[in-house]
């Protein structure tokens, strides 16, 4: 478009060292895209490119070599690298543990947003943000009121209340409904039942959420039950810790990962079949395999003193070649 228009000049350093920089540093380039972009001050950035082509335009960006970079939304979050004007093009974000596209919250907003017109690099700054207009009330409401900061103990309720009892601050269903009762998350439920699945009649009735509260905390005793964490009398309320709860406290393993292992670890396996069960944990289920580190991971595969029983692409390999390579 701006080559249509005949406004590449506007993207260029005015002096020609700069422009001289550039197509200098194209020879270093690998990836044909950038190759095409970087002598016009154009320049892309995501994980998907190669460490020294990624190194290679944050140092052109931070010299001021390149004047506008498009990126994914991590360079923003973790790269200190300042800005004149800074443009969101969407505020969707695709949430793997919902498996659905989810807004931005307000805090990356204003990180992201932050980067434009730092004090010590510029005198002022620009921030546009594109969204949808049933979500622009809300991003308006970032600049001139602060937003309320919800509790997320809701998503991880079993392995607290676990290690409570671990702990022996917790003893019985009743100690733990008690215990809820001095978290963030009941008064932000006293406060906004709605955004926490509780109905205005319900909130009416039993204003100090007791119901509620015993309602969450048989849950996630159940739960933890059925992994064989804990044993639950539901009719007595009384908790007796198992030694799983104790390892999964004391290491810091969730349920779903002590699940897993309830369900494939046997008396007798294999060194194969046991990294490859460790592999399959819940805390390492978000680790992507990227398309740069294929290369490096087939070697590792070859050279690891274990096996490894699964595809090049799957997580799971990754995380079995990095324990391997960790503790051999």
């Amino acid at each position: 478009l701006a080559m249509q228009n005949d406004t590449l000049a506007k993207f260029l350093q005015s002096d020609s060292a700069s422009r001289e920089i550039l197509q200098t540093e194209v020879d270093s380039i690998k990836t044909q895209e950038l190759k095409d972009l970087l002598p016009y001050g154009f320049a892309v950035h995501h994980a998907g490119l190669p460490r020294t082509d990624r190194k290679l335009i944050e140092d052109l960006y931070a010299d001021r070599h390149i004047q506008v970079l498009v990126s994914t939304a991590t360079l923003a979050w973790g790269v200190n690298l300042p800005a004149h004007t800074v443009i969101i093009k969407g505020t969707q974000i695709y949430n793997p543990e919902k498996g659905m596209w989810d807004e931005l919250s307000p805090m990356d907003m204003m990180q992201m947003i932050g980067r434009a017109g730092r004090p010590q690099y510029d005198k002022s700054g620009h921030g546009i943000v594109l969204t949808q207009h049933s979500e622009l009330q809300y991003y308006l409401s970032l600049n001139n009121q602060q937003l309320p900061v919800e509790s997320q103990l809701l998503s991880c309720l079993p392995d607290l209340i676990n290690a409570e009892l671990v702990l022996g601050t917790i003893q019985t269903r009743q100690d733990a409904v008690n215990w809820l009762g001095y978290t963030y998350l009941y008064v932000r439920m006293v406060h906004a039942p709605r955004l926490y699945g509780i109905s205005p009649d319900e909130a009416e009735e039993d204003k100090l959420l007791e119901q509620r509260r015993v309602d969450l905390v048989h849950s996630a005793l159940m739960l933890l039950d059925k992994h064989n964490l804990i044993k639950y009398d539901k009719r007595t309320g009384q908790v007796q810790v198992t030694a799983l709860g104790r390892v999964a406290s004391h290491y810091y393993i969730k349920h779903p990962s002590i699940a897993t292992f309830n369900d494939h670890l046997k008396p007798m396996m294999s060194d194969i079949e046991l990294l490859r069960l460790f592999s399959l944990s819940n805390e390492f289920k978000y680790i992507p395999v990227r398309e740069e580190e294929k290369v490096e991971m087939a070697k590792l595969m070859e050279r690891v003193p274990v096996p490894v029983k699964g595809g090049i692409d799957e997580p799971s390999s990754k995380v079995n070649v990095l324990l391997q390579s960790y503790i051999s």
